[in-house]
């Protein structure tokens, strides 16, 4: 019997929070993680929104008395604006200035200043017909989360460029049978930056409560 036989949808969750939440790009460099990124998008799937994009300092949220070396901030406000969200037009801009500031001091935790993330919520395709594969609908499992602010039937990704490039992607595959895993995930790895962990994959299936349980699931593709 397939391991599948009763799962409504099945789900990679990038990797934990204790692993960083997101895959490290390694010595890629910002602006090839940035151009393999959307590579991946315009090849592998269809929007599901806007994408959006920020030059911030991240470490405001996370460790507020840890100031940014002097005068940076007014460089980035004079150059991007206050509110930190930029136009897609601007990206190229943005991505010069990090080449200015590189490689960027980073304060006692490790972390660098200044970062451009580009955020986005898709569908995705498949292969076998180059539409997206069905199913792929919020509303069908009642707004059960798979990870934190993502419900199942939804996919998205979080790129973070800084000093380094990082990728987050969570994956949601809703009705999943063997022959469309083993034709649609290979494909997507294909053209991602980064190789899939084998140990993030989770089927979910359907509770008596009306909502659904997830259990990890070994890759067979």
């Amino acid at each position: 019997m397939s391991q599948l036989s009763a799962a409504a949808a099945v789900t990679y969750n990038g990797l934990p929070v204790s692993s960083g939440g997101a895959h490290s790009l390694g010595r890629m460099s910002r602006r090839i993680a940035y151009e393999k990124t959307i590579g991946f998008l315009d090849r592998c799937t269809v929007p599901d929104g806007e994408r959006t994009y920020a030059i911030s300092f991240p470490a405001d949220r996370v460790f507020p008395k840890v100031a940014p070396p002097i005068g940076l901030r007014d460089q980035v406000e004079r150059r991007f604006g206050r509110s930190g969200e930029i136009p897609e037009g601007m990206i190229g801009d943005a991505l010069d200035f990090l080449d200015e500031i590189a490689p960027q001091t980073t304060n006692h935790y490790g972390m660098a200043s200044v970062w451009l993330t580009m955020r986005c919520r898709f569908r995705l395709l498949d292969p076998r017909t180059g539409r997206p594969v069905p199913g792929q609908d919020p509303e069908r499992f009642g707004g059960v989360e798979y990870v934190w602010s993502l419900p199942l039937g939804a996919s998205g990704m979080l790129l973070s460029l800084h000093n380094q490039a990082a990728l987050a992607v969570d994956l949601c595959i809703p009705d999943p049978t063997d022959d469309l895993l083993r034709r649609l995930i290979p494909w997507l790895a294909a053209s991602l930056p980064f190789n899939f962990s084998p140990k993030h994959w989770r089927s979910w299936t359907p509770t008596r409560t009306g909502s659904f349980r997830g259990k990890k699931l070994e890759p067979f593709w």
